[in-house]
């Protein structure tokens, strides 16, 4: 943890050394006793302040930075699958797809984007539009979107069953982008396959 001020300090013993070095053994300086030693106590003394006030400040900065990295939001994100009956006149039951978001912090998110993205054998196809972008997103506020998996990406021109059965893999990738701090951050979520068998998402 303070492997940066314990560098910065040996650089400084170093530099009074050589410095009181110099003091004592350049033939170009007339010191007598008397200023020798004092210039050699005000040269420790000051030392001695720069050590101290090196680990302050850097004290200060990694107090400033976890404050600051304790205001910043998380979100928890988990793709599940479900066999539902669409509707009271449907007979038999067909494969759902929950996304469930929760922020998982004590802090809102501003513009939270999330990013859905199904990858295919040839070609990727971007869902992110099952979200609204740039969402607020208050503390430990837990929300979810569910879809009919098949007939949605069928719509999509995806028929993912075919492509399990051709031996292709189906993945389904999630992520989401925020601001914080005046800077735009992403972080990645779990990613899931397709195993046609069940009709189920699993993770990777």
């Amino acid at each position: 943890m303070y492997r940066v001020p314990t560098i910065i300090t040996i650089f400084l013993i170093i530099a009074a050394i050589a410095t009181s070095v110099c003091l004592t053994k350049s033939p170009n300086l007339t010191l007598n006793d008397d200023q020798l030693v004092s210039s050699l106590i005000a040269l420790f003394a000051c030392l001695g302040a720069l050590i101290s006030a090196t680990f302050i400040v850097y004290s200060y900065i990694q107090t400033n930075r976890t404050f600051l990295l304790g205001q910043k939001p998380s979100l928890l994100i988990q793709v599940k699958s479900e066999h539902l009956q669409p509707n009271p006149q449907t007979q038999g039951v067909v494969p759902f797809t929950f996304i469930h978001y929760t922020n998982t912090s004590q802090n809102e998110f501003n513009d939270l984007t999330l990013i859905v993205k199904l990858r295919l054998s040839n070609r990727d196809v971007d869902l992110s539009d099952l979200f609204k972008p740039k969402m607020f997103m208050a503390a430990h506020d837990q929300r979810h979107r569910r879809i009919e998996t098949l007939t949605f990406l069928s719509k999509r021109g995806v028929d993912i069953n075919n492509e399990t059965a051709s031996g292709n893999q189906v993945l389904l990738s999630t992520s989401y982008t925020f601001t914080f701090n005046k800077k735009l951050e992403e972080r990645k979520g779990p990613e899931y396959k397709w195993n046609g068998q069940i009709q189920h998402w699993e993770l990777t």
